[in-house]
């Protein structure tokens, strides 16, 4: 082993990174924790007008934590500043017991509170061109392949694809702000009304008795587009994938071609969080901004 560096702090932060870091760590990784640990040296030296590691104290953690605030880095960023420094003084702390005199100065030093995540919202702009992209969404779950794209030829629709029922949940939570698990859950029986043609005609549309968190219930009314959608739905798809079985079958139901599709055809959070993404894809591919 490489001999250890007397009392610079430069040459500590030298030897952990050749010894902990360089080479276990990606090089972007590297880059970012040499980035810290240079801020904390510099902090350091100018606060004091000198760089022995054995003076670094608990105190000079609050201090630059407190610094880098003051810099207008936001507590996320500075929290990972101290990540990288803790790391390191625990490390030095492993390699020399008796470096720190008062013991690893990043004890105790807890991480800054982060704010709560602001609810992010599609504004009138997004939404219409989002449900743009919905009504057009036939295309893009068509079978791909020179041999199909003859003149005149009808192009088929892959087996597993569903476009107007993803079509149909989109505008549903567009319209509803249904939570996912909220969606998947919902049975046929509780939209009313729930025939094809009486959607088209209602002037009005509701799913009843959604279950929230906490096994709350409530009522939730279907705008004019989501209860189209929902009927093209209906007639189009959803006759294909109800089983026989199903006395009250789920609303959105997974194809049948689907190999791990449960016994009730019902879909899962995780095929929903991939049917978004998928349409957020196709959407953002289509607008520069």
């Amino acid at each position: 082993m490489p001999e250890q560096p007397h009392d610079s702090l430069r040459a500590w932060m030298t030897h952990y990174l050749q010894m902990a870091v360089q080479g276990v760590r990606s090089e972007t990784v590297t880059r970012k924790i040499q980035l810290h640990l240079d801020r904390f040296q510099s902090f350091f030296e100018t606060r004091y007008g000198q760089e022995h590691i054995s003076s670094w104290v608990q105190r000079d953690v609050v201090a630059w934590q407190q610094h880098l605030l003051d810099q207008g880095l936001a507590p996320a960023t500075v929290n990972n500043h101290m990540a990288s420094l803790s790391a390191f003084s625990t490390w030095v702390t492993s390699q020399a017991p008796d470096r720190f005199a008062m013991g690893d100065p990043t004890k105790g030093v807890g991480e800054l509170a982060l704010p709560p995540l602001e609810p992010r919202t599609l504004d009138e702009h997004q939404v219409a061109s989002l449900k743009n992209l919905c009504d057009r969404l036939l295309p893009f779950y068509q079978v791909k392949g020179r041999r199909r794209r003859k003149t005149g030829e009808v192009i088929p629709l892959r087996a597993r694809a569903r476009p107007w029922r993803d079509r149909a949940m989109v505008f549903l939570f567009l319209s509803t702000g249904i939570r996912r698990e909220e969606l998947v859950n919902l049975n046929l029986k509780q939209l009313e009304p729930n025939t094809p043609t009486a959607l088209r005609e209602a002037r009005r549309a509701r799913i009843h008795d959604v279950v929230g968190k906490g096994k709350t219930q409530r009522d939730v009314f279907v705008s004019l587009d989501a209860r189209c959608a929902l009927a093209d739905y209906l007639e189009r798809e959803h006759t294909t994938d109800v089983t026989d079985t199903d006395a009250d079958p789920p609303l959105f139901l997974t194809a049948v071609e689907v190999a791990s599709r449960r016994a009730d055809g019902r879909l899962s959070t995780r095929i929903v969080n991939t049917i978004l993404e998928r349409i957020g894809r196709w959407h953002d591919a289509e607008i520069e901004d």
